[in-house]
Formats: C-alpha cells, structure tokens, sequence
C-alpha cells in the first residue's frame, strides 16, 4: 500500500476515532465503534493500531509533534526579547509571536476541543502543559539582559510556580476563545489574548513594567 494510502487510511481512523469521542468516552470506546464511523474492516483497524488506546496515542503524538512545529515557528520570530525596552512593547512582540500556535489551534479547533474534553484523556492534557511550560522557560532563557536578574532557590521556585499557573490557565483560556471563535472578529481575540498576557510570568518579573 503506497504511503498516500496509508496515510488517508489513518487519517480516516482518526477522524472516526474524534467524532466517537464527542459522544462517549475514550473509556468506553471500542474498536467496532471506530470501524463503523470510518466504514473499515476489522482487518484494516488491526493493521495499524492494536488497540482503542493506540489509536488515541497516536492521534495525540501527532498534534503535539505539528503543534511544537507551529509553537517554534513563533519562536524564532520572537528573536531575543529585550527586558529594557517598555513594558506594552515586550507585550506586543510576544503576541506577535504567537500568530502561528494561534492560527494552528483555530485551524484545529475540533481535535483540541474533543480530546480536551471529558470525554477524553488526561494525556492529551498533561503533554499539552508539559510543552507549554518547557516552551515559556525556553523563551525566557532567550531573552536580552536574563542573567541581570538574580534568584535565589527560593525565587527560582515561585518562578516555576508562576510558570505552571499561567500555562494551565493558557490551556483555559484556548478553550473558552475557541468556544467563541465563531463569534470573535480577530482583533477581539488580539485584544483578549493581550489583556491575558499582561499577567504572565515574564510581566511578574518585568523592571519596566510600572
């Protein structure tokens, strides 16, 4: 079978496999449920995946590996964030880094929205806050003038803990924006996506912020 092919056979099985989630759990899913809504063959299903669970994990591996490559996309466009420059400046660069995860997200909305879910699995959710918060902690190693600040164990700590807040209510605030992403012309969600930032991590440790 040419790669093509098999590619748009898996394609199809994750398809299925995300409109059964928006009906019963990843829990409670068997492998006939995902054969009848793909319109395969117990055969095929079993060619490629073993098992409901591998299915789901490959699903989920594959959105994280296009998502890393969106998230470092935006990376690279940040360039080095420089900490002396005005406060609403560094707000503006950071948002402009995130054009790329943005438009991947809305482009994705229905696999995020399903496998977020309760239907879903708390994978899917633990891998998402992993890379976000080894993402913020890349970004923040990059920036002009880092090692001017000082921090001591104790601070270091309360960083990393400000870090995975603001990472879990990023995750939150994705989920409501796509709930109205129908509704929200860019520029409300711009403006929503800046308001959220002005209490990031990096505005707690900001010198020029006042």
């Amino acid at each position: 079978m040419s790669d093509i092919r098999v590619q748009n056979t898996k394609n199809n099985l994750i398809a299925a496999l995300l409109s059964c989630l928006e009906n019963k759990s990843v829990h409670k899913l068997k492998v006939k449920d995902i054969i009848d809504k793909a319109g395969v063959s117990t055969r095929t299903f079993y060619q490629y995946y073993s098992d409901v669970n591998d299915l789901l994990r490959d699903t989920e591996d594959s959105f994280v590996a296009e998502y890393l490559k969106n998230v470092e996309k935006d990376r690279d466009s940040l360039g080095d964030l420089d900490l002396d420059t005005p406060f609403e400046d560094q707000l503006e660069t950071i948002l402009n880094a995130t054009k790329n995860t943005i438009e991947f997200c809305y482009a994705h909305k229905k696999e995020i929205q399903v496998l977020l879910s309760d239907n879903g699995d708390t994978r899917f959710y633990n891998m998402i806050f992993q890379t976000g918060c080894e993402e913020i902690m890349k970004r923040m190693s990059q920036m002009k003038n880092i090692d001017q600040l000082k921090m001591d164990e104790k601070e270091q700590m309360r960083m990393m803990i400000s870090v995975q807040v603001f990472v879990h209510s990023i995750i939150g605030m994705v989920r409501v924006l796509l709930e109205y992403s129908d509704r929200l012309a860019p520029y409300d969600v711009r403006q929503s996506i800046l308001t959220f930032l002005r209490e990031s991590p990096v505005a707690s440790m900001n010198i020029n912020k006042n």
